[in-house]
């Protein structure tokens, strides 16, 4: 050891920066404490922001690979980049925009020198990841100091468009401007690009939006970390010899001590302990075959390229998050049947239903469910990776060939808390012993969830239907699945709860669309079967704005949640068959209506015919 430049440089060093290293050791103490708290989250799926991990470190997220393989979209609650990341929103993603490549510098500066000298290795990646005002948002923990750094497009040059970082996550609260922090924009590669920085104040939670829309490549973050902390990288995830497994490299630096470059020797751990003087010490990337975390410790190099205690880095530690994600298998259904295939060599494939997990490839079923299909990843004897998962649907359905009925039962009774929140007195009310007729061999129902009118009284009444009736089936779901065998149709007549219209009692205006009579789109009530919206606005099928009636061909239908506006309540469901050639053509008669009729454009309902386009009370309109 060089006891000469330990006495005569670093220690008066340290004399003279106390201060400092106390301020950064407490710092360091909050931020492993807010880490601590956190790290359990990290893992998995979650509801807020606070299982996160402060990023006291460092760090790239890679827009174009933000899920560590780049073949998945972020869901929303979910935590990503190695635990740094939340998502309260989701994100979509494109891959059709430009790229940004760090390891060349540009003539508009954009990527600068210096960003090439600090992130060259991460090259060229496309602008992918997507910000879009609040509705596309990321959450972060960020130390004092830290700077957020961001390259992006705009997507378009006829609006402001550019990167917002702000104290929540409706991003209201901004702590960023486009004058202050935008640093360029202009034409690269044809593309509208830019540099965003950004630098915090404070230790604090910030979301990250955008004005408008933008997508991007990367979002750097160049944490105030202690002088000596090493940077660290870990690689893509890789298969070679039978094995997975991810490269961690660390890049020691040099530090400023009085004017003198002093290098640095770094040591390291894989177990989770903090790394110490007679740790392994860093020389080349270190391979992972399993989720775990490489820690990192900092020394002076006093000439000999070991690592002594008394020349520790203060506070100058980092470390490396090491996480593996597989693609789930491939799910195929064929009628009954249905095929698990994993995309992995030696995978074994696993599939759930009702609860129960079962090893295998597959099955024939006897009655419809639904699957959901994982698999299994030996690798060597490091650990067992588990993939993602698939679900799908299996039926396993009677055509309808005969009248079937679906009803519902249930009480309402007072739901005392939804009441006791309730800001405008309104008694709100729940469905006890929600059951409804369904044999299981012609109706495939799931997530079936049942409501009621609010305030079940006298005023209220009139809305039942039947009178009387206080359970419905609320249309918040995928729900109810049925079969219609080759050559027939079914018409299906569906009658809901009076106030699933705007208003039942407005009064009847009729007219004449091409030979169809009419009533106030306020009288009219819709169902989504398949996609489709079917609703009341025909007087010849329903007289009635709250009764609908349609008529569906071959296959498996399924009615779904509708996508408008409105608590849409079932009642009843009534299918009858037509059997054959006269089913197909009253079924050709009645699409052809459906199609000639109805539109929503703007928000407003209208329809259109070969004569020209009417709103809902028969008046032409442009």
């Amino acid at each position: 050891m060089n006891y000469k430049w330990f006495i005569q440089g670093f220690v008066p060093w340290m004399n003279r920066n106390i201060n400092y290293l106390i301020y950064i050791i407490m710092k360091k103490i909050f931020t492993l404490l807010c880490g601590l708290f956190c790290l359990a989250g990290a893992v998995k799926a979650a509801s807020t922001i606070d299982d996160v991990q402060v990023c006291k470190h460092s760090y790239v997220l890679v827009g174009d690979d933000y899920t560590n393989n780049g073949t998945e979209k972020v869901a929303k609650g979910a935590v990503y980049g190695d635990g740094y990341f939340f998502t309260p929103t989701g994100h979509d993603k494109a891959t059709n925009k430009g790229s940004v490549d760090l390891s060349t510098a540009d003539e508009l500066g954009i990527v600068t020198p210096e960003i090439v000298a600090k992130y060259s290795e991460y090259g060229t990646h496309l602008n992918s990841l997507r910000l879009k005002a609040a509705q596309d948002v990321l959450g972060m923990k960020v130390t004092a100091g830290s700077k957020i750094i961001i390259f992006y497009e705009k997507n378009k040059d006829t609006d402001v468009r550019y990167p917002v970082v702000a104290k929540d996550e409706k991003i209201t609260e901004k702590l960023s401007s486009e004058e202050n922090n935008v640093i360029i924009k202009g034409a690269y590669g044809g593309k509208q690009m830019g540099r965003f920085e950004w630098t915090s104040d404070d230790d604090r939670t910030i979301y990250i939006g955008a004005e408008n829309q933008i997508f991007v490549s990367y979002l750097i973050v160049e944490a105030n970390e202690a002088p000596g902390t090493p940077s660290v990288k870990v690689g893509p995830q890789t298969y070679d010899n039978g094995l997975w497994f991810r490269e961690v490299t660390c890049k020691p630096v040099i530090v400023d001590v009085e004017g003198e470059q002093i290098g640095t020797v770094v040591t390291y751990t894989t177990d989770g302990s903090a790394p110490t003087a007679e740790s392994s010490v860093y020389s080349e990337p270190i391979k992972c075959y399993k989720d775990m975390v490489v820690k990192f410790q900092a020394f002076y190099n006093t000439g000999d390229g070991t690592a002594s205690a008394e020349m520790i880095c203060p506070n100058a530690d980092n470390e490396a998050p090491v996480s593996f994600i597989f693609d789930a298998p491939s799910l195929e259904v064929n009628g009954a049947a249905f095929t698990v295939t994993s995309p992995y060599e030696g995978a074994k494939n696993y599939y759930v239903m009702a609860g129960d997990t079962i090893e295998g490839n597959g099955a024939t079923l006897t009655e419809s469910a639904t699957v959901t299909a994982y698999s299994q990843i030996v690798n060597g004897t490091y650990t067992t990776f588990t993939t993602k998962s698939v679900s799908a649907d299996v039926y396993v359905l009677n055509d309808i060939k005969e009248e079937k009925n679906i009803t519902v039962s249930g009480a309402a009774v007072v739901d005392e808390e939804a009441t006791a929140n309730s800001t405008d007195g309104t008694t709100v009310y729940k469905i006890e012993n929600g059951a409804i007729t369904a044999d299981k061999m012609d109706f495939f129902v799931k997530n079936l969830t049942f409501g009621a009118l609010a305030n079940v009284d006298a005023a209220k009444a009139k809305y039942q239907v039947p009178a009387g009736q206080e359970a419905y089936i609320q249309m918040s779901n995928t729900n109810i699945s049925f079969s219609v065998a080759e050559g027939d149709s079914v018409e299906i007549t569906v009658v809901c709860s009076k106030n699933s219209c705007k208003n039942i009692d407005e009064e009847i205006t009729q007219g004449k669309v091409s030979g169809q009579d009419t009533i106030s789109a306020n009288r009219q009530c819709f169902v989504n079967v398949d996609g489709t919206n079917y609703g009341g606005e025909d007087l010849a099928l329903n007289p009635e704005g709250n009764v609908i009636t349609f008529r569906v061909g071959l296959g498996i239908h399924t009615f779904q949640k509708y996508s408008g506006t409105g608590n849409i309540l079932i009642s009843s469901i009534k299918f009858v068959p037509m059997i054959g050639a006269a089913g197909v053509q009253n079924l050709a008669a009645a699409e052809q209506k459906v199609a000639a009729k109805k539109v929503f454009r703007n928000g407003r309902l209208v329809i259109e015919t070969a004569n020209g386009t009417f709103n809902a009370a028969g008046v032409r309109v442009k």
